[in-house]
């Protein structure tokens, strides 16, 4: 197998995340809750808000032929019958009907694929430059550390609930790819004096509206080492992270501006001397073969091919691997997409080569790999009959842009629509004035987000909204001369805008004069040297002077529409943006219903009796819930709420004493009968209470730890699973962990059990003691329930072992 091994779990994260559907469509889970959940299984939802989008985790880029062919079957049964190659070496399906988004995770699944950690705040698809084990230009492979450590992730619970997203590469090249400067942490292929493999680490890269370039964190890290480095800097996230405010929650902003360096360096050293300490298992890094192809008895029969097209395509899109009579070959896609009728050939035709034959470019185009040079007429042929941008210019593939405004939530503009009116006036109208120039790469985002990567373009545009005379017209922002040049990363600088309308033919115009440029250099040179070299100032005063004045409505309406809109341009559909739906957003639901209540509760003095009770239900049930999130608690029943906040929020003195009575009572309540014990006698206490939560919920810090309290909550469980599972390496056939829960009463002793299960990896074990009768009764179904597995149960005089495996 060439693709990483999904995470054991994954069976019974998709049957919870099923039940979460049913909660939400009956109303019973909030649809912000609900976001949290849906994103971190890679499930978005689409502009339309009727459909949802799948993501599809495709770590080091790799994809089998068997695998791509399933993926477009599920794209022509469910979705819009197209596949779509992300930034991300990802893949998505669009178009997903309500009703069919768990059968699609079910049939990924049985292709050894998921959707999980596709979004939300989790660790995202681990990606790597895509001819990695065949460039001649690399150090070594990074595919078996990056699968291995991909394989090691999936299992933690805490990758799915970091305080924001994380995105970590590798390169194997000598010098590097811009993509790795911009990764929470990349991982670049070195030799060190010895010979041996290893990587210069770098850490605190991002784009965004904030880019930032990572910075080296370590020089060189052996291979084994690699677990450790991401270890200690998820448990820096953890502690540090700035839960309060999501837009500045990326480590990039811990490194850059809220720690600064020199504080970063040592706090990390110091939770990276805790993981040394803790002396976790090495990475199982194996291999990739890519010699398979060089030798194998493939049953096919070379064809021949001596058209001066042909030989075009060859300059154009193949180049020879390292290993000995091998090529890789770019199948250039317009904006990503390719026909499920045509993912199917490419299987077919792919077939006699092997599964190692294909990768995900984080341009959008998909590559072939390992192919035979003797095979490559055969190829040249075949592909020629997709729908894809082989017979074009190179160029065509180095176009990269979002579905903006067509399909995302957030998007401003529609990049998709703008870059097939500019490659359409590419082909009809300056073609014949000069001969574009193959080595520039244009991203075009429909907003800020970067999600085409921007600024890393030597040609970048992101969407810009602006009024004109009371309209408003959609615009690009102008930006150049990123990539990484010397070794180094420049983000690109900003230098105009332009109107969404005349973008095809200002590209056209920088492209013409920079084909100039080169014309008339007795050197090999690019874009940054036509930047340096006055393309800047050409640029600046080309967006000014021929690009800012804006026809009114009456003069010319095209520039109130943009391009693939038969109305009027409006921010009509934008939305809030998924990814980052996490706590803060839970917890603000129902903050914001009990503050609503207390204004009602203090306001209006006309209530009823019966409206007065539901009100005063309403403020305590949500004041106690709200900050359980915090403590990694997502109680179902009213009366788990009650027992839980006694035992995180009572007992350990964050809320006052005197408050006791009040949970006591209720939790009595809802045990005799929901709605028979009335609270009209304790509203001047529940007032008083749901004042104080939402007083102690402003006083959280950024890292989710309230006055008083030292530690985080969740590094505190994640050392505390650190130490288990070392135990358990140690001491193999024991449980991993033990938790003697000898009268301990329900439901305390399952909310007890939940919290040692929530700071443990999927598969490892929990050997609790529970006494006879109702424990033994109720907590083992409410394990299984949520989706756990109960290996034995032996009872012993009045009280019973029962060993329990996480999902």
């Amino acid at each position: 197998m060439i693709h990483y091994a999904l995470p054991p779990s994954l069976e019974n994260d998709i049957f919870r995340f099923e039940q979460e559907f049913v909660e939400f469509r009956a109303g019973r889970l909030h649809e912000t809750a609900f976001t949290a959940k849906r994103v971190k299984m890679g499930v978005y939802l689409e502009r339309n808000r009727s459909t949802y989008m799948c993501r599809i985790r495709c770590s080091g880029n790799i994809i089998t032929p068997k695998q791509l062919a399933s993926v477009a079957s599920l794209a022509k049964t469910y979705g819009n019958g197209k596949v779509h190659v992300t930034t991300r070496a990802e893949m998505q399906l669009y178009r997903i009907e309500e009703g069919d988004v768990i059968p699609v995770l079910r049939k990924l699944k049985e292709i050894g694929l998921s959707c999980k950690g596709g979004g939300g705040n989790s660790v995202r698809n681990l990606i790597a430059n895509y001819d990695s084990g065949i460039s001649t230009k690399e150090v070594f492979d990074v595919q078996p550390c990056l699968l291995a450590l991909t394989e090691r992730l999936l299992r933690e619970s805490d990758s799915w609930e970091l305080p924001r997203k994380m995105k970590i590469a590798f390169s194997s090249l000598s010098e590097g790819e811009a993509f790795g400067f911009i990764q929470d942490i990349c991982f670049m292929a070195q030799l060190n004096a010895e010979g041996k493999q290893g990587f210069r680490v770098y850490v605190g890269g991002g784009l965004g509206a904030y880019p930032k370039v990572g910075v080296q964190l370590h020089e060189f890290v052996h291979q084994e080492e690699v677990y450790n480095v991401v270890r200690a800097v998820k448990n820096m996230f953890h502690l540090y992270g700035n839960r309060r405010n999501k837009h500045r929650n990326r480590i990039k902003f811990l490194l850059h501006d809220d720690l600064g360096t020199s504080a970063f360096r040592t706090y990390y050293r110091q939770e990276l001397n805790k993981v040394l300490e803790h002396g976790y298992a090495k990475l199982n890094v194996g291999t990739v073969d890519n010699t398979e192809n060089v030798k194998k008895d493939i049953s096919l029969v070379p064809e021949s091919e001596e058209s001066d097209d042909f030989r075009i395509w060859k300059k154009r899109h193949v180049v020879r691997q390292r290993q000995k009579g091998l090529c890789q070959i770019k199948l250039s896609l317009f904006s990503g997409d390719l026909s499920a009728e045509d993912c199917n050939a490419l299987e077919e035709f792919l077939r006699p080569f092997g599964d190692n034959t294909l990768r995900l470019g984080t341009d959008q185009n998909l590559y072939l790999i390992n192919i035979p040079e003797r095979f490559l007429a055969n190829v040249y042929k075949e592909i020629m009959g997709y729908n894809t941008l082989s017979d074009r210019p190179r160029l065509y593939g180095n176009l990269v842009a979002c579905a903006g405004s067509q399909g995302c939530q957030v998007g401003l503009t529609a990049p998709k629509a703008v870059s097939e009116v500019f490659l359409n006036y590419l082909d009809t109208v300056a073609a014949a004035d000069f001969c574009p120039p193959a080595d520039m790469m244009i991203r075009i985002s429909g907003c800020p987000n970067a999600c085409t990567n921007h600024w890393i373009a030597d040609l970048g545009f992101y969407g810009k909204v602006r009024r004109v005379a009371g309209y408003l017209i959609p615009t690009y922002n102008v930006l150049g001369n990123g990539g990484v040049y010397g070794g180094t990363l420049r983000i690109a600088e900003k230098v105009g805008w332009v109107h969404s309308y005349d973008l095809p033919r200002f590209i056209t115009e920088v492209m013409r004069r920079y084909a100039n440029f080169k014309e008339k250099s007795e050197s090999v040179v690019d874009f940054h040297d036509y930047w340096r070299s006055g393309g800047k100032d050409i640029i600046t005063e080309l967006c000014v002077s021929g690009y800012n004045d804006i026809p009114t409505f009456a003069e010319d309406k095209n520039y109130y529409f943009d391009h693939g809109a038969d109305q009027l341009f409006s921010l009509k559909g934008v939305g809030h943006e998924e990814c980052s739906a996490g706590i803060y957003d839970i917890i603000n639901v129902d903050d914001k219903i009990v503050r609503k209540n207390l204004l009602q509760l203090v306001a209006e003095k006309e209530l009823d009796d019966n409206s007065l009770d539901i009100l005063l239900r309403s403020t305590l049930f949500h004041a106690a819930r709200m900050l359980l999130v915090t403590r990694g608690e997502e109680p179902k029943a009213e009366a788990e709420v009650y027992s839980l906040f006694t035992q995180h929020f009572l007992d350990t003195g964050l809320v006052a004493e005197v408050h006791r009575p009040l949970i006591v009572s209720a939790s009595q309540a809802n045990k005799v009968q929901a709605g028979v014990d009335s609270f009209f006698e304790h509203k001047e206490q529940i007032i008083a209470f749901g004042e104080e939560l939402t007083a102690l919920y402003g006083n959280m810090d950024n890292t989710m730890r309230f006055p008083g309290e030292r530690e985080n909550m969740v590094i505190k469980v994640a050392n505390q699973k650190d130490e288990s599972s070392f135990t358990s390496v140690a001491q193999k056939g024991r449980p991993d962990r033990f938790k003697d829960l000898s009268g301990v009463k329900c439901p305390v002793n399952f909310a007890q059990i939940k919290m040692q299960l929530f700071a443990m990896s999927s598969g490892e074990t929990l050997e609790v003691i529970l006494d006879d009768g109702a424990p033994i009764e109720n907590v083992p179904i409410s394990i299984t329930s949520e989706g756990h597995n109960i290996l034995c149960q032996e009872k012993n005089g009045e009280q019973w072992t029962v060993l329990i495996q996480k999902s």
